[in-house]
């Protein structure tokens, strides 16, 4: 069991209808062809409008629960067929390809915690790709001024409403260890019934930070060319003010 199993109830509810980056991964995928993996595929997100664009996908992620929310989701909209599922952690195993597309989206790839772990997952990816693939990582641009001034205060994020009405508040709590980039978060969701009365899940995780060399060191390692650093999903040239981080590299033909 993941310990983001938990984290199935809330998610759709919190994270379900942020698309900002799904033009950007569509005409990635137009541009390289089919199939596409998405690792840390979660709830289907990306996978179930990208499937309803035509394209044939694989979705990996550690979380049987999250995985189940997706089967559901491709099931009611009859997408099965274009989207094979596979419960794994990514630094063990990716699904079989060849991909020509492979997407780690909105700072999944923050959650391997440190470089065994992120050159496991790329060295697994790697092999899934064709030559030539491309591969994308969509990750926050760390302020380190913004991540200094994290030390543990519980703020309240935002309310939800999930698909049966419960009435949720979101907190979150973050401190951080600046020497090892690992920011320790704490979601809290608090439902609240019909006579007000609180039940609590409680979700405590890492995530790691990469700077942008560091980044490119390790798909070099990887055995991944470069072809782009952004700061958008508009491609905006990258700066230290842009919110985001997104690389897309290639795997040489000849790796």
């Amino acid at each position: 069991m993941s310990q983001f199993d938990a984290f199935a109830r809330y998610y759709d509810a919190d994270y379900g209808a942020i698309y900002d980056d799904l033009p950007f991964y569509r005409e990635l995928a137009q541009r390289t062809g089919d199939p596409v993996l998405e690792v840390m595929c979660g709830s289907g997100r990306l996978l179930l409008p990208l499937a309803r664009a035509g394209l044939r996908l694989s979705g990996v992620d550690v979380s049987g629960a999250m995985l189940g929310l997706a089967r559901e989701r491709l099931a009611a909209a009859n997408l099965s067929e274009r989207v094979q599922l596979l419960e794994a952690d990514i630094c063990a195993r990716a699904p079989r390809g060849p991909f020509g597309l492979a997407i780690v989206a909105i700072n999944s790839f923050m959650h391997l915690a440190d470089a065994g772990d992120q050159l496991a997952a790329l060295n697994h990816i790697h092999a899934a790709l064709r030559p030539g693939g491309l591969l994308a990582i969509d990750l926050f641009n760390p302020d380190p001024r913004a991540l200094a001034e994290q030390h543990g205060a519980l703020v309240l994020d935002k309310r939800l409403t999930l698909a049966d009405g419960t009435r949720v508040q979101k907190f979150v709590a973050q401190h951080v260890d600046m020497a090892a980039q690992i920011s320790h978060v704490t979601f809290i969701y608090d439902e609240i019934d019909a006579a007000g009365r609180v039940s609590r899940d409680t979700l405590p995780f890492t995530m790691r930070w990469l700077y942008r060399y560091e980044l490119e060191h390790l798909l070099a390692r990887a055995g991944f060319a470069l072809d782009g650093v952004y700061g958008s999903y508009e491609l905006d040239d990258y700066s230290a003010e842009s919110e985001l981080l997104l690389v897309v590299a290639r795997k040489m033909p000849d790796a």
